[in-house]
């Protein structure tokens, strides 16, 4: 007799949601959280732009690719990688030649957005700061604030002169846990109000990116018919998307890109990240762009003092801090000339690999050392003509280099905060 088949096992293709292969395999009727995503009618172009991944995103650091070191973990995509996305999106747009010129076009971001069915951005997410900690478990769990102090007598630091160190404004006792990863804008804003942030509510506001999306590849030799050397290997993606949007509800929200570009970029398709996946292009009203709050400089004018948090990774020529900061730890911020400032504390996490290749060059970028996302300093405000001085830092980025500067890295959140005696 002979033996039945084997079910195979249900694949669920991400990389082609709700995108059937061929005209025999579309449904009648597609399902109805998928024919909510339905791509909306083309808007007109805007420099405020949001990107719909179309599949998990492969995003290298640069490490030796090869079978011994495994898969990089699953990555948010840096600033260098959406900036090449929209640049090429805008010179294939408007018939532009590629070359140096095009990398002198602006791009601020990535941010993380969430929107509804329709695709109406309904919040943003931005990475927690360094300086909030998680403590606790279920309903214990808690989020406690650090803050620069000042040395207690008889402790002794290798920290530069000036500087303070950070420590949490309560004494815990018990180790720390777990939380978001990522905050809503609106739980930052609090928390650097000074306001106190309950780890329920960050966490049922906050995101986490889920375990990631991991292939292996191999390239089979014909002669030996075994794996070529070097040439079997890992990817790990990270996935946006539900595994199942069909079991999802049709109003859960999703997530997005969120970037602004220093020209408008029309609807389209694009290419974002590794293996040349595809992701969507959606022009947004420049009101989704956040905007500081109403009194937000006279607030830090009156402060006296200020924190910049990074929302995205930062490059700075001397490691942790900016090189616009002299050895007194003193300097003007690139952006908002006339404001001077000193570096009192810093909060920050290890640092993160980064290189790429140089498409203009053809050979692999020098890999550097990042500052993360989330990092904060404080700094105390030694001289500022006005208020409106302070404009210019709003979402700007703090790196040494232009270059960088149009990339998008260093992009920082100002906040009031009072200097200690």
């Amino acid at each position: 007799m002979a033996k039945p088949k084997r079910q195979g096992k249900v694949r669920y293709d991400r990389q082609n949601r709700g995108q059937p292969k061929t005209r025999q395999e579309q449904p009648s009727v597609l399902p109805a959280a998928l024919a909510q995503r339905r791509p909306a009618p083309s808007a007109a172009p805007s420099p405020v732009v949001s990107l719909e991944p179309l599949a998990p995103l492969i995003i290298r650091s640069g490490r030796p690719f090869d079978a011994q070191t495994g898969a990089d973990p699953a990555r948010f995509p840096p600033p260098s990688t959406l900036a090449g996305c929209l640049r090429t999106a805008w010179a294939r747009a408007n018939q532009k030649a590629f070359g140096p010129k095009l990398a002198e076009l602006a791009v601020t971001g990535p941010l993380l957005t969430r929107v509804d069915g329709d695709g109406k951005i309904v919040s943003m997410l931005v990475p927690k700061p360094a300086d909030a900690h998680y403590f606790g478990h279920a309903e214990k769990a808690r989020c406690v604030r650090a803050e620069p102090a000042p040395v207690t007598k008889g402790c002794g630091s290798d920290l530069p002169a000036e500087l303070l160190p950070v420590c949490l404004t309560v004494d815990e006792k018990v180790k720390a846990s777990s939380g978001p990863r990522w905050w809503d804008w609106e739980d930052l804003l609090a928390f650097r109000q000074g306001q106190p942030l309950d780890h329920k509510r960050l966490t049922e506001r906050g995101w986490s990116p889920p375990s990631g999306d991991r292939r292996t590849h191999v390239a089979i030799d014909t002669k030996t018919q075994a794996a070529e050397s070097g040439r079997l290997f890992q990817t790990e993606g990270l996935d946006l998307e539900p595994d199942n949007p069909w079991l999802e509800k049709p109003e859960a929200p999703r997530l997005r890109l969120l970037a602004r570009c220093a020209e408008p970029l029309p609807a389209g398709l694009v290419h974002l990240g590794g293996e040349r996946r595809l992701a969507r292009l959606h022009p947004e009203p420049e009101s989704a762009w956040p905007v500081a709050p109403g009194t937000w400089f006279q607030d830090i004018q009156q402060a006296g003092g200020l924190t910049l948090t990074l929302l995205t990774p930062g490059a700075f020529a001397a490691g942790y801090r900016p090189g616009w900061l002299d050895d007194q730890l003193t300097g003007e911020p690139p952006c908002a000339p006339g404001v001077r400032l000193q570096l009192v504390a810093a909060a920050i996490a290890r640092w993160q690999p980064h290189s790429g290749w140089d498409l203009l060059r053809q050979e692999p970028r020098p890999t550097r050392k990042l500052v993360g996302a989330g990092a904060t300093y404080w700094f105390r405000l030694l001289d500022c003509p006005s208020s409106e001085a302070l404009d210019p830092l709003w979402l700007a980025s703090l790196c040494d280099e232009r270059q960088d500067r149009r990339d998008g890295f260093g992009l920082a959140l100002p906040a009031p905060w009072t200097p200690i005696d």
